[in-house]
């Protein structure tokens, strides 16, 4: 009698062995057929328990239920079905379009990465600390709370530009070989990003790769929805063409110059300095073709001259 005890429990401890086997093996499935749904279009939540995540135990439910397993597999199965449904959650969310206020930094970066080869800006460089210098620049002008970043790009032209960005948020870039022909010194530097920076604020890029199109975009979700992708095709070449070739027209080069003058003008030193940089691009233009079509993008530094002398007699 002790031993056919004996070798009940065993074959006990034995079925237990192979159920909890099959069931860590129907648990290995279940999680391999999750990893799928990463590239596979999902099945609707109301079929979300496949046969490969659920075990049929009709056959064994009476040796299931007297070892107390059951429940172990009602349980697998829901947190099989729960985290396969937090999965879709997360691939429907990564359709989801951002709104007007997160879109620009992101359309900006994309046109930079895009255009990475041609504009030559991912090379490794000294720290010429120049994001200190338009820190002090900027605060001593009363502009704080906002995000700059700066990118120095091994290329002649364009020579300087701000893209447009998000709210506070400021993307500038600079060619070093222009920066270098004229020995800029670090103030005057952060004086020209001071001009791009005006014109950022003003929209005057923005307004103009703008696609109207957009505006059925904000905030929407494209899981399984038609996406009009040539929209960002298109936006992309606007980019490209304001950049290298239209550039600004004279009335946004006079807004912007009069801004920057009646922000600096009761500073002599920043004054000096400002004049004493649109005097040697106005120089370099003139005398080295390499920067000749700088006027193209950014009309005449000799007007502006012009401009800052009749604002100083104001």
């Amino acid at each position: 009698m002790i031993n056919l005890l004996w070798r009940r429990r065993e074959l006990g401890k034995t079925v237990f062995a192979i159920l909890l086997t099959l069931l860590l093996y129907a648990y290995a499935a279940a999680s391999a057929a999750i990893a799928a749904l990463a590239v596979e279009t999902p099945t609707p939540a109301t079929a979300l328990a496949t046969t490969a995540e659920t075990i049929d135990f009709k056959a064994i439910k009476g040796i299931i239920k007297n070892d107390m397993l059951e429940e172990v597999v009602e349980k697998k199965n829901e947190e099989a079905i729960i985290k396969q449904k937090d999965l879709l959650k997360k691939k429907v969310d990564t359709y989801n379009f951002p709104t007007s206020e997160e879109f620009w930094t992101l359309i900006s970066e994309y046109w930079l990465i895009k255009n990475a080869q041609k504009l030559r800006w991912d090379f490794e460089h000294p720290d010429f600390g120049l994001n200190l210098a338009v820190r002090d620049l900027f605060e001593s002008l009363g502009h704080y709370e906002i995000k700059v970043k700066i990118l120095l790009a091994d290329i002649a032209s364009p020579t300087h530009f701000a893209l447009p960005a998000n709210k506070d948020e400021y993307i500038f870039f600079i060619s070093l070989p222009f920066m270098r022909a004229m020995d800029l010194s670090k103030l005057e530097i952060a004086l020209l990003i001071l001009e791009d920076f005006h014109r950022a604020k003003a929209g005057f890029m923005q307004q103009y790769v703008y696609e109207k199109e957009l505006d059925e975009f904000w905030g929407k979700n494209f899981y399984n929805k038609k996406f009009k992708a040539e929209v960002f095709q298109k936006m992309l070449k606007n980019y490209s063409y304001f950049i290298f070739e239209k550039g600004f027209s004279f009335q946004q080069q006079f807004e912007t110059t009069k801004t920057i003058s009646a922000q600096i003008r009761t500073n002599p030193n920043l004054w000096k300095s400002y004049n004493n940089l649109l005097f040697k691009i106005d120089t370099l233009i003139k005398s080295n073709p390499t920067f000749k079509e700088y006027t193209k993008i950014y009309p005449s530094p000799e007007i502006q001259l012009q401009w800052l002398k009749a604002s100083e007699k104001q």
